[in-house]
């Protein structure tokens, strides 16, 4: 349940309402809502004797860590946009980005001096780093630190005589999609989308201010910054493992004993073939990030983790559907209803609403949609229209409102004049139980159009030749849906959140 009034800002009003309350968790010592105030207070200090000012874009290289989250809020403080950042780009991935969302300013995490050090057109400031002793190292800027004993005045963070007003319409984030099929887009959430994704997953969770959400994807994609804005309009607790990696969050779900999980398929997965059982206090598993295998949610569900399949993006702020557990059985392969007062709808390719079982595009309407795409006016009016988003995916609503995904516009492959899904043809590949994993694609060509291209990771190397696989696939899709191209790869690329990077499949293939 949400209890904040909204009118400061939510850090400031948590510290006053539950000053002693513990908000964060990591290592094993808990940090009330009172000292982080206070060192996030600081840290605007701190930021301000580097002159950034209200409204400047700060982009945020960091460690998976509440250092993060420190600068997060500091930088509403005084009014300034964050913009997390990769930290797993290349020097110049990042370059793009700062040149795209105008970031003016640079906050590196000293883990990634080297990777910014050819970045260009924004000034770099170091972290403002927490030390065992709860103090934080400003590099000697303040003499006499802050006293715990009281929350400070509001008119201590001075920018052009106040600080900033916390007003729910102003712009509060710059996160970039993954551009896992092209260049990643700038998308601009307002304070109010934040709440406004928090307030819909208080309707489908009924979260509570003892709750603990485990910081388990990263900060810089929209489903790992949710997590900490969740817990905070709550009012809970966020628990930070020490690192992303596998290890660290099956001990952190041990250690910590969170109630909210958020996960990638391929994280649950490997959780299942470990054995491992949910924690006690476990509430619920969010499923997303891309596709669910239906026997993984099956597997998972056996072993007693509740799953929640849900669906959405940067620009939706994070889930618009939900799968619940009880609906599993019986629509397994479905991506869920819409939650709170989202509305889902399905139209053609000239905008008419198609009615039940009919395929066509996605389009949400929801108080959690973003604003924009930063300077990118055109792809933005384009995207939004009348207070819907157009999202790029294609799928169909049953009768009963469950929602079902068939593929992304970009993964439709025209050849010869004949449309193939990629996932379809995907799903053919992996139903060969010699087959791990598999991505399908299209490959321009003058001829057809387009041909369909595969790479391909086998259980074990060299267990299927391309011709055996041609013969199996032609026993269950048509000719023309078969890929004209097989590569063979140890591993195909993916991101954090379980989708496939096709520019380093490209890489892949042309040096195959």
């Amino acid at each position: 349940m949400i209890t904040i009034t909204n009118k400061i800002h939510w850090l400031r009003e948590q510290a006053e309402l539950h000053p002693d309350d513990s908000g964060y968790i990591l290592a094993g010592r808990n940090i009330s809502y009172r000292k982080f105030y206070l060192k996030c207070k600081s840290a605007a200090e701190y930021f301000l004797s580097y002159n950034i000012k209200e409204n400047d874009h700060i982009g945020i290289l960091s460690g998976h860590n509440y250092n993060f989250f420190t600068a997060v809020n500091a930088l509403w403080f005084i009014g300034a946009i964050p913009v997390p950042l990769n930290t797993r780009n290349t020097p110049d991935e990042l370059q793009f980005q700062v040149n795209k969302a105008n970031i003016k300013f640079l906050l590196i995490d000293e883990s990634y001096e080297g990777l910014s050090s050819s970045i260009k057109n924004s000034t770099k400031i170091p972290f403002p780093y927490f030390t065992e002793h709860e103090s934080l190292n400003l590099t000697n800027i303040f003499s006499n630190p802050l006293s715990t004993s009281a929350l400070p005045p509001e008119g201590l963070i001075k920018s052009e005589g106040q600080e900033s007003k916390f007003l729910i319409e102003r712009p509060a984030l710059i996160l970039f999609t993954s551009g896992s099929s092209g260049k990643p887009k700038a998308v601009l959430h307002t304070f109010g989308s934040l709440l406004e994704s928090v307030k819909t997953t208080d309707s489908l969770s009924a979260l509570t201010s003892s709750d603990v959400w485990l910081a388990s994807l990263p900060f810089y994609h929209i489903g790992g910054f949710m997590i900490l804005l969740r817990s905070l309009v709550i009012g809970s607790k966020a628990a930070f493992p020490n690192s992303l990696k596998y290890e660290e969050i099956k001990t952190s779900i041990e250690q910590f004993n969170p109630t909210h999980i958020s996960l990638v398929p391929t994280t649950l997965q490997r959780l299942i073939n470990d054995n491992i059982r949910p924690n006690n206090n476990l509430k619920i598993v969010y499923l997303g990030g891309g596709p669910s295998d239906s026997k993984l949610c099956l597997d998972a569900v056996r072993k007693g983790w509740n799953i929640v399949k849900v669906f959405g993006s940067t620009e939706t702020c994070s889930m618009s559907t939900a799968l619940l557990p009880h609906e599993l059985k019986n629509k397994i392969e479905s991506a869920g209803r819409a939650i709170g007062s989202n509305q889902i709808k399905i139209v053609d390719e000239e905008g008419k609403q198609l009615g039940p079982i009919q395929i066509g595009e996605i389009a949400v309407f929801s108080k959690t949609l973003f604003k924009e795409y930063f300077n990118e006016p055109l792809i933005t009016n384009r995207t939004l229209k009348d207070g819907w988003y157009y999202t790029g995916d294609y799928g169909w609503i049953d009768e009963h409102g469950f929602l079902y995904i068939e593929f992304r516009r970009e993964d439709l492959i025209i050849t010869g004049g004949e449309n193939v899904a990629a996932a379809e043809v995907e799903t053919a590949i992996k139903s060969n139980p010699l087959i791990e994993d598999a991505y399908v694609f299209g490959i321009e060509d003058k001829t057809w159009g387009q041909t369909v291209a595969a790479v391909i990771k086998t259980k074990i190397k060299d267990s299927i030749t391309k011709d055996e696989l041609r013969i199996y696939l032609k026993e269950r899709i048509a000719g023309y849906k078969i890929p004209k191209e097989f590569y063979f790869v140890e591993s195909i690329p993916k991101n954090e959140m379980g989708k496939v990077i096709r520019n380093d499949i490209i890489k892949l293939i042309k040096l195959s």
